[in-house]
């Protein structure tokens, strides 16, 4: 079982494309989810709502310790974990029933976690409930995430950034399910991971390379970032600055990034090829997104 993470980071870029370029985004805000994150409303089993983050780079879903005396949850024993920090051994229980949305899920196996690590969440929904559905997050006004039904395009879609119509991204789910899309590094090709449960965008060194990142002092004076696992575990990222991230036809210029030998890159055979985690800080820079990730698309709504 592979899951994830939390990252605190800076802020991203400004966005731009052939056609005119897009407000810049200096900061990262909460924009109506929780703290930053995409979450949604989880009933377990028939009670509730608890609120879940939802995470595209998990391939497992996790809960929080502290609601299974009260779900009076049974145990399913101890399993092998990998995050970004490493490999755990974690326990897991047995959730009857989970409904968000259109997911309905039945006799589900749950990773457990910490609600401190999980930025005082309930838990995070991964792959393994996401992956015949479709996270729609909406960027406008106060911001939303929902899990829907996965559809094919709408009708009068083409390429290229045409107003009112959303570029459709063609991927592939590799990884354990997770979505896979063409990115570029400064001017070289990168494997992306697109990932709604980071706030930042994290690359590993020989993305960090291509891309010609070089180091920055944030704001807060901490120039490296802290990384947590869902189970409280901690490593650090060296906070850098990346000229250009391309994704889809757009251009992010100088956006703060995350940059380490990350245990999810070396198990994904990684090491030596460019790759990245796209995180909220680039997904937010447009309207909407949509990650289908039954069709392995990503929907981008300027």
């Amino acid at each position: 079982m592979v899951t994830r993470r939390i990252f605190v980071a800076g802020g991203a870029g400004a966005l731009a494309a052939a056609s005119p370029a897009l407000a810049r985004q200096d900061s990262f805000g909460s924009l109506g989810l929780h703290r930053g994150r995409a979450t949604v409303p989880v009933l377990l089993n028939g009670e509730g709502p608890f609120q879940f983050m939802v995470d595209t780079a998990a391939n497992a879903s996790v809960i929080s310790d502290d609601l299974l005396l009260r779900l009076q949850l049974t145990s399913l024993g101890m399993i092998g974990m990998h995050t970004l920090v490493g490999r755990e051994v974690v326990p897991t229980v047995r959730m009857n029933r989970m409904q968000s949305g259109t997911l309905d899920a039945r006799d589900v196996r749950l990773a457990v976690g910490s609600r401190l690590a999980m930025g005082g969440l309930d838990g995070l929904l991964g792959c393994d409930l996401l992956i015949d559905g479709k996270v729609i997050l909406n960027f406008r006004g106060a911001g939303s995430a929902r899990i829907g039904r996965s559809a094919m395009p709408p009708r009068g879609f083409h390429a290229g950034h045409t107003p009112g119509i959303p570029l459709v991204v063609a991927g592939e789910r590799r990884f354990g399910n997770l979505l896979m899309v063409p990115a570029m590094t400064g001017r070289t090709p990168a494997v992306a991971i697109v990932d709604s449960g980071a706030e930042g965008t994290i690359l590993n060194r020989a993305a960090a390379r291509a891309g010609a990142a070089t180091p920055l002092m944030p704001r807060d004076g901490q120039d490296v970032r802290r990384i947590e696992s869902p189970t409280g575990e901690v490593t650090t990222g060296q906070a850098m600055l990346l000229p250009s991230l391309g994704l889809a036809g757009f251009s992010v210029f100088n956006l703060a990034v995350a940059v380490g030998d990350f245990h999810s890159f070396r198990i994904w055979d990684l090491e030596d090829r460019p790759a990245m985690l796209i995180g909220l800080d680039v997904l937010r820079l447009f309207k909407a997104v949509h990650i289908d990730l039954r069709r392995s698309e990503l929907s981008l709504h300027v």
